[in-house]
């Protein structure tokens, strides 16, 4: 017992030291024996308590350094940090992700190392009105799944992953120029629109884009701008609550252009002769 107890308590010092763990992690004895039945108890806690599952895994690495389980014990480490969900922890956890790829690329198991980091990040993405450094990290690694994987389920869900977060930059950006926008930094305003159009052409919101571009050309008195985005909303969202708006904003500027058309009257003319 005594043979089995020492390395369990020096494993629960480190693992509380590097995690900076307030509670005390033990094994029971009669969770250990072969490689394989010490990674069906660690697959037990990692839900419930993934500190104990990582403290098994990492017995499992030391014990077992040669086993098939050893391997498995590296991506159940990872797998520990990220049920625990917290910022730090998925920091730790794409790091253990990246470091298992890393060593076995050739692995079956390598694919959905390259993929939870990338869920990693998109679990930090944050709010579009925040800062997007997660979110751009997250498109980086769901591309390699995309470039490295390509077929497998996970780079589909890469897609569509990657989809969510460039609606996320686009709203951030979009958000950005509506902000110039109401502070009357027309021209900021019209930069930041732009590059939506540019950047991401299949924005969730291009009515809502195309509405306010249009209302800044008009406050900039660029006529024939705000015209060209009012009528590409109404032809291609004929449905959306700006296609209304956008044709009264239509008719308005019409008519001033079909003004400054007009001919000057005679007595107008008159008086500009003299």
């Amino acid at each position: 017992m005594k043979k089995v107890f020492v390395p369990a308590l020096l494993l629960t010092v480190l693992v509380a030291a590097g995690c900076g763990s307030k509670k005390s992690i033990n094994i029971d004895p009669s969770e250990k024996g072969s490689d394989k039945v010490m990674y069906e108890n660690a697959l037990k806690y990692i839900n419930k308590d993934p500190e104990k599952a990582r403290l098994l895994f990492k017995e499992i690495m030391q014990l077992y350094p040669d086993s098939a389980y050893a391997n498995k014990g590296k991506l159940g480490i990872a797998d520990s940090y990220f049920r625990e969900g917290d910022s730090s922890s998925l920091v730790m956890a794409a790091a253990e992700y990246q470091e298992y790829a890393s060593l076995f690329p050739y692995s079956p198991d390598a694919v959905y190392a390259r993929n939870q980091i990338g869920m990693c990040y998109y679990k930090q993405m944050r709010k579009p009105e925040r800062d997007q450094t997660s979110t751009f990290s997250a498109i980086k690694a769901f591309e390699i799944v995309i470039q490295q994987y390509p077929g497998t389920n996970e780079a589909e869900e890469a897609k569509k992953k990657i989809n969510e977060c460039r609606q996320n930059l686009a709203t951030h950006y979009f958000q950005i120029g509506y902000y110039d926008y109401v502070m009357k930094s027309f021209t900021g305003a019209i930069a930041r629109f732009k590059q939506v159009m540019d950047e991401y052409p299949d924005f969730a919101r291009n009515d809502k884009l195309f509405y306010y571009t249009g209302k800044t050309y008009l406050a900039m008195e660029d006529l024939d701008s705000a015209l060209s985005f009012f009528q590409r909303l109404v032809g291609n969202y004929a449905k959306s609550k700006y296609a209304r708006k956008s044709q009264h904003l239509i008719a308005t500027i019409n008519r001033r252009l079909a003004a400054k058309k007009e001919p000057p009257k005679p007595a107008e003319l008159d008086k500009s002769l003299k």
